[in-house]
C-alpha cells in the first residue's frame, strides 16, 4: 500500500539536519575555551607567584603578565582574516590549536620572567587569531534559522573557558594548572580534524564538489541545499567585483560605527579589569569566602547567563539585550564603587557580600548582552564583501582596549583608588546604553539585504532588484 499526497497540497519541505552544525560549532569553539582559559589564568595564577619555588613578580610585572596577552592578540588579529582566506577556516583553526597546546607548557615551566612574558605574548597572538577566525567559521556553517543560537556558542565557550581558568585556582600549583589547561587545545585538535570546511570558503576556491559534500554533512542528504550553494556562488561573483580593504571602510560608515562602537563598549565596560584580576580584588577587600571560590561562583554564573543568552539572541532581539545589559552593568559598578568607598573609610567596614553579589550580577549581564551580541552584530551589519575586513579591524580595537584596561587598571587602583576606577567604568556603561539606543538597529530575523536596506534607510527594495544591485545602491548612498 502506498500513500499519496492529495491534489493541491504541497509535500512538506524537508528540514535540515542541525546536529552536525552544532557538533562542528562546539568543536571549533574549543579554541574559544582555550582563549578564555588563557585570559582567566591570570586571576588564580598571579597570587601564586612570589612563593616558594615560583618566580618573584613585582606589581608592575604582574600587570605586564596580564596585559601582554592582549597586546599579542592585537598583533594576531591583523593577519587572521588573510590566513583564513588563504588556508581555509578549518586549517587555520587547527594551526591555532598546536601552538596553544605548547604555550601552556612554556607558561607552567617558565624558568624566568622573560620566558613568562614571551609565552603570554605568543598565546595572545593565538587568541587574537581565534577571535577572528572561529566566529567566521561558526557563522559560515550555520543556516539563517540557527545563526543567532550557534553564533552565541562562541561566547558560551568563552564563558566556560574563563570559568575553567578560575576553577584551576583550586589546584594551587602553577605547573599543574598549566598541564590541566593544556587538555583543552588537545581536545580541539583531536575533535576538529574530523569536522567539515565551510561551504563559503570552498565555493570561494572554486571547489564546488567539495562544497556540496560539506553542505551535505551540515544540512543532510535530503535537504535541498543547491539553491543555497547557488546563492553562495552569486555572492562570490559579487564580492570579486566589489572587493574591499581597510581603505574602503569609509564607504560603509554606519556598519563601521556600529561594529567599532560595540566592540569598544565591550571593553570600556571594565569587564577585563574584573576578569583578569578577580581573585586579587577579593583578596584586597577580604571577602568572607576565599578568592578562588568567589571567582568560581562568578564563572558558573557567567556560564549559566551565557546559556540563557543563546536562547534570547533569536527571541528577545539583539538591541534590547544590549540595553538591559549595559544599564544593569553600570548600576552594579556604581554599587561596588560606593561599597569600596565606605569600606576604605572610617564609617564602616562594608558588607563583605556586596562585591561577590554585584560582580556576579555584573558578569552575568555581560554574558547575556554585552559579551555575545557585538560579535553577532559585526557579522550581521557588515556587507558581505567587507565583513572580514571589518571583523579584523573590530578585533584589533577590542584587543587594543583590552591591553589598555588590563595594563592601567592596577595603576589606577593605587593612584585614584577602586571607587573612582569602577565609577569611571560605570559612566562608560551608561554612555554605551545611549549609543545603543541612538545608533544600533535591531537585526533579529533579518537577512543581510534587509539589514543593509535598514542601515541606509531604504524602506522597501523593488522586487526586481537583485541582492548585488541592493548592495550597489547602499554603497553609492554611503559615498554621498
Amino acid at each position: 500500500m502506498t500513500s499519496s499526497i492529495p491534489d493541491g497540497i504541497s509535500p512538506p519541505m524537508p528540514t535540515s539536519k542541525k546536529s552536525t552544525q552544532y557538533l562542528a560549532a562546539v568543536s571549533s569553539t574549543l579554541a574559544a575555551v582555550t582563549a578564555a582559559n588563557y585570559i582567566g589564568w591570570s586571576s588564580p595564577a598571579l597570587p601564586l607567584y612570589n612563593q616558594k619555588d615560583t618566580l618573584a613578580l613585582s606589581n608592575d610585572e604582574k600587570s605586564w603578565v596580564g596585559s601582554l596577552l592582549a597586546l599579542g592578540a592585537l598583533l594576531g588579529a591583523i593577519p587572521a582574516g588573510w590566513v583564513a582566506d588563504k588556508f581555509g577556516r578549518k586549517k587555520s583553526i587547527l594551526m591555532i590549536g598546536v601552538p596553544c597546546l605548547l604555550f601552556w607548557f612554556m607558561i607552567g615551566f617558565a624558568p624566568s620572567t622573560l620566558w613568562l612574558f614571551v609565552a603570554r605574548f605568543l598565546s595572545g597572538v593565538a587568541n587574537g587569531a581565534t577571535t577572528v577566525i572561529v566566529p567566521m567559521y561558526v557563522s559560515e556553517i550555520a543556516e539563517p534559522a540557527t545563526r543567532g543560537t550557534i553564533g552565541s556558542l562562541f561566547e558560551l565557550q568563552m564563558a566556560i573557558g574563563l570559568s575553567l581558568g578560575w576553577l584551576t585556582g583550586l589546584i594551587g600549583n602553577l605547573k599543574w594548572i598549566a598541564m590541566t589547561s593544556a587538555t583543552i587545545p588537545a581536545a580541539l585538535l583531536l575533535s576538529f580534524i574530523f569536522m567539515p570546511e565551510t561551504p563559503v570558503w570552498l565555493i570561494g576556491q572554486n571547489r564546488r564538489k567539495d562544497a556540496e559534500r560539506a553542505m551535505e554533512r551540515l544540512r543532510g542528504r535530503d535537504f535541498p541545499f543547491q539553491q543555497e550553494l547557488a546563492q553562495l556562488e552569486f555572492n562570490k561573483e559579487s564580492q570579486s567585483k566589489q572587493r574591499a580593504g581597510f581603505s574602503e571602510l569609509k564607504n560603509h560608515k554606519r556598519a563601521v560605527l556600529i561594529s567599532f562602537g560595540l566592540t569598544a563598549l565591550q571593553q570600556l565596560s571594565g569587564i577585563n579589569a574584573v576578569v583578569f584580576y578577580a581573585e586579587e580584588l577579593f583578596v584586597a577587600k577580604e571577602s568572607v569566602l576565599t578568592p578562588t571560590v568567589c571567582a568560581a561562583i562568578m564563572g558558573v554564573a557567567q556560564v549559566l547567563a551565557t546559556v540563557v543568552s543563546t536562547v534570547l539572541a533569536d527571541k528577545a532581539g539583539r538591541r534590547i539585550l544590549l540595553m538591559i545589559s549595559t544599564v544593569v552593568m553600570g548600576v552594579c559598578l556604581i554599587v561596588v564603587a560606593v561599597h569600596f568607598h565606605f569600606q576604605a573609610g572610617v564609617q564602616t567596614n562594608g558588607i563583605p557580600w556586596v562585591p561577590l553579589i554585584f560582580f556576579t550580577i555584573y558578569i552575568s549581564m555581560y554574558a547575556i548582552g554585552c559579551g555575545p551580541v557585538p560579535w553577532i552584530m559585526v557579522n550581521e551589519v557588515s556587507p558581505t564583501n567587507v565583513v572580514g575586513t571589518i571583523s579584523a579591524a573590530a578585533a584589533m580595537i577590542n584587543w587594543s582596549l583590552t591591553f589598555v584596561v588590563t595594563k592601567v587598571f592596577i595603576n589606577l587602583q593605587f593612584t585614584i583608588g577602586l571607587p573612582l576606577t569602577f565609577g569611571m567604568f560605570a559612566l562608560l556603561c551608561m554612555i554605551g546604553t545611549i549609543f545603543v539606543a541612538v545608533v544600533v538597529p535591531e537585526t533579529k530575523g533579518k537577512t543581510k539585504e534587509e539589514i543593509q536596506l535598514q542601515l541606509h534607510k531604504i524602506k522597501k527594495a523593488p522586487m526586481d532588484i537583485a541582492p548585488m544591485e541592493i548592495y550597489t545602491i547602499t554603497t553609492e548612498q554611503t559615498r554621498l
